[in-house]
């Protein structure tokens, strides 16, 4: 990277992290979604693994006393926490969106006047 031609930076490293979330966050509610596909995600896997659990137990038998059990319920129940606050956070987002009343497009020129 070159280096600035005159004078030193202001911003702190903070204000460059603050900046930084801004712009992740002021013009898309895409990071808002990623929770919820996360939660989705989680909660999958922990079905998938519930489902795993309960096979090995009719062929295996029970083995840890009920420790993975523990772990499917819980990932699961992490997996909706996490998907309800990505729908809490798309609500918002859409709700923020609406209250902005940015155009979707501005007209630049009329080329044509009929």
């Amino acid at each position: 990277m070159k280096e600035r031609a005159l004078g030193e930076s202001k911003y702190s490293l903070y204000s460059l992290i603050r900046l930084n979330f801004d712009l992740m966050t002021g013009f898309s509610v895409v990071p808002l979604q990623w929770f919820s596909m996360a939660g989705i995600a989680i909660s999958l896997m922990s079905a998938f693994f519930v489902v795993f659990l309960l096979v090995r137990r009719l062929f295996v038998g029970p083995e840890a006393e009920g420790l993975f059990t523990l772990f499917a319920i819980a990932f699961f129940l992490i997996g909706l926490t996490l998907f309800g606050i990505g729908l809490l956070g798309e609500y918002i987002g859409r709700i923020y969106l609406q209250v902005r009343h940015r155009p979707r497009y501005l007209i630049q020129a009329v080329l044509d006047k009929t």
